[in-house]
């Protein structure tokens, strides 16, 4: 018994020793929900995405303080060196990809380089290789005179490979071109705000007086613009005496602004203000349209665009094309439910059983007729 007392006294001290030679200290960082990756000392954006910097807390274990002053100066350049190492944590991996003679980045979204092969931070397609930096750090540049030394580059998904035609084409282009110029956005990241207000109006597309829904007294509705960073803060006055909603197509945003009533949302109620608001962490052309019933096909709908940080600077206008019939929309979608020949007639695209016999197609009109597909399956409405 007395030796097993002497034993639990040494494992009790030892234990208590160990808890006094270590302590919990916690370090502080910003990083990016997009790119975590990135470590900043302090608040700001993301240099990748343009996204606000989130705090996050990390929490290390360090050798408590002792008797020995060169052991408590040790442990604080301990400490002033592991937090010196997360602030340049980002710097290091820029460092690294300039030294590397190869980087990746992602077809969709140039504005990712990665030193390593991997997938896109942002829609997880796979990383493919770009020009290789020059190890003076020089950037890469956003002009056609980056094309002409570069073998097999993916340009628009096409390959372009080492042809001596492909590039004599690209040096023709450029010829004809000119200097192309880039602009950088000057205004740092924001919250970029519109007010739509929907609206019943009447239009005359055919020479008929019809019913419409109009956004800021328009159709197409307004054009929207921002830049990849900013905050779109988007409010929605429905002025209609229907609910109404709006879907932003094509997006990445949080899935309770996604504009789907009843799944992702609550319709927007007559006489109601609904405000949309996510960040903008994509770039490109897409549209918005309603969600709600048919509205889309009486004018809700248009252009969403999304500028990169870095745009060729060059002339551009939006352009959107639609189709316009006066029939009733939820006519139309009678029509085609009851699987009438009406539009078919309108065009002339009508299938006789005559037609079928002579082509040896009867048994597939039988069963087309069966299963009430109409022939303009695809094209089935005349606009």
């Amino acid at each position: 018994m007395k030796h097993l007392l002497i034993v639990a006294s040494f494992v009790f001290a030892g234990l208590l020793s160990t808890a006094q030679s270590t302590k919990q200290t916690k370090s502080t960082y910003y990083t990016c929900t997009m790119h975590p990756k990135v470590k900043s000392a302090k608040p700001g954006n993301c240099p990748y995405c343009g996204m606000v910097l989130v705090k996050k807390t990390v929490s290390k274990k360090i050798p408590a303080k002792t008797n020995n002053a060169d052991t408590s100066k040790q442990v604080m350049a301990d400490k002033n060196t592991m937090d010196s190492m997360q602030m340049q944590d980002h710097e290091h991996d820029m460092k690294d990809m300039q030294n590397d003679t190869t980087v990746y980045t992602c077809p969709m979204h140039p504005e990712v380089h990665s030193a390593k092969p991997g997938n896109c931070p942002k829609c997880g397609m796979k990383l493919m290789k770009e020009m290789p930096m020059q190890n003076t750090g020089e950037k890469m540049q956003d002009s056609l005179s980056s094309y002409e030394n570069m073998d097999g580059m993916d340009m628009g998904g096409i390959n372009m490979g080492n042809n001596n035609a492909t590039m004599q084409n690209i040096q023709s282009a450029k010829a004809n071109l000119g200097p192309v110029k880039t602009i950088a956005a000057t205004q740092p990241p924001h919250t970029v705000r519109y007010d739509l207000y929907i609206a019943d109006t009447m239009v005359n597309f055919s020479g008929k007086l019809k019913r419409a829904i109009a956004v800021n007294g328009q159709i197409p509705m307004p054009t929207l613009t921002f830049t990849e960073g900013d905050t779109a803060e988007i409010y929605v006055h429905n002025n209609l005496d229907e609910e109404t909603s709006l879907h932003w197509h094509g997006l990445f945003l949080p899935n309770q602004y996604d504009g789907v009533p009843n799944l992702t949302q609550m319709p927007i109620k007559p006489n109601t203000t609904h405000l949309y608001k996510f960040p903008i962490i994509q770039h490109g052309t897409h549209w918005y349209h309603s969600h709600t019933g048919l509205q889309e096909q009486i004018g809700m709908y248009g252009a969403f665009i999304m500028n990169k940080r870095k745009e060729w600077d060059i002339p551009t206008i939006p352009l959107v094309l639609s189709e316009w019939i006066d029939m009733n929309p939820r006519e139309v979608q009678r029509s085609l439910h009851a699987a009438t020949d009406w539009f078919a007639v309108q065009k002339g695209s009508t299938q006789s059983y005559t037609e079928a016999i002579k082509q040896g197609q009867f048994k597939t009109k039988v069963a087309n007729e069966w299963k009430r597909m109409n022939a303009m399956d695809l094209t089935d409405i005349y606009y």
